[in-house]
């Protein structure tokens, strides 16, 4: 089975920068499957990444836990034809639809072909509706949605879409601290991590928020933060760019924010403990 895997911000940078993104969040995936001990083939274009997986309930699991993932949908992959279309559609359709049921279907394309998406809408669909008369069209709020996607001479025939972490790929982004003695410590590590920093966590011994980082992070490294919570030697061996530190509001006193010659992000500053705990609670069910 293939697995699509859609990038968001990526798309955004210029080519040459698109391109260095991609690599980087594929080296990413790889190193999280060869992690796990789970086998993927990989391949990419300018708009997803498409990862070749016996295990794809496995595979999802993984993909789940990769900065730079927005969404991924496991999918059957055809000819761009409207034949091979036809009995991809169908062949989901009747694993999905029972009687009584609404559904639309979702197509797109890129690529030049000799239908539009619209002429895929009309003739997919009453396919599915001459082989399931007692299924209804609703295109609101339709109980199955099969997405038709087209690109070039290749198809992709889904119905999940499952969210990713979303972010920019890690290690794309240069080097930071992240000082972790607590939760919202941990929380702010991980929202670094996902803005593209490779992040090495400061913490004490034993602290308990540091082993859910590494599912995140198969490469993350780990030092032992001084007794009086002093940090900055530690930035100098990190060759850290900026440092993550846990700060919430009722603890900020801007006069006692230490010099450490590097900027210092407190992003869980506005979040209520009920935010960062719904964010802890997915970075170790991860």
């Amino acid at each position: 089975m293939v697995l699509l895997v859609r990038f968001g911000e990526l798309a955004l940078k210029s080519r040459y920068v698109r391109r260095q993104l991609r690599d980087r969040l594929v080296a990413n995936i790889q190193d999280l499957f060869a992690s796990e001990g789970v086998e993927c083939v990989t391949e990419s274009d300018e708009a997803r990444v498409y990862v070749h997986v016996n295990d794809p309930e496995k595979a999802l699991a993984i993909l789940g836990r990769v900065f730079g993932v927005v969404s991924i949908s496991p999918a059957m992959e055809v000819h761009a034809d409207l034949d091979s279309l036809r009995k991809a559609v169908r062949s989901e359709a009747a694993t999905a639809l029972s009687a009584g049921q609404s559904f639309a279907l979702r197509p797109r394309r890129v690529g030049t072909h000799p239908f539009t998406s619209q002429d895929l809408a009309r003739e997919l669909g009453d396919d599915v509706r001459r082989d399931h008369p007692k299924v209804r069209v609703d295109l609101d709020d339709p109980d199955v949605e099969i997405h038709v996607e087209v690109r070039h001479n290749r198809a992709f025939v889904f119905r999940e879409i499952r969210a990713g972490p979303g972010g920019l790929p890690l290690g794309s982004q240069g080097r930071a601290l992240a000082v972790v003695q607590d939760q919202a410590g941990m929380v702010a590590a991980w929202m670094g991590m996902k803005r593209g920093c490779r992040t090495v966590i400061a913490a004490s011994n034993g602290e308990d928020s540091v082993e859910p980082l590494r599912k995140w992070d198969v490469r993350l490294k780990v030092l032992d933060l001084p007794a009086n919570g002093e940090f900055g030697e530690l930035v100098r061996i990190a060759r850290a760019e900026a440092v993550f530190l846990g700060t919430r509001w009722d603890e900020f006193d801007p006069k006692k924010r230490p010099d450490v010659g590097v900027p210092i992000f407190e992003p869980v500053i506005g979040l209520t403990e009920e935010g960062i705990g719904k964010i802890a609670a997915r970075i170790r069910g991860a």
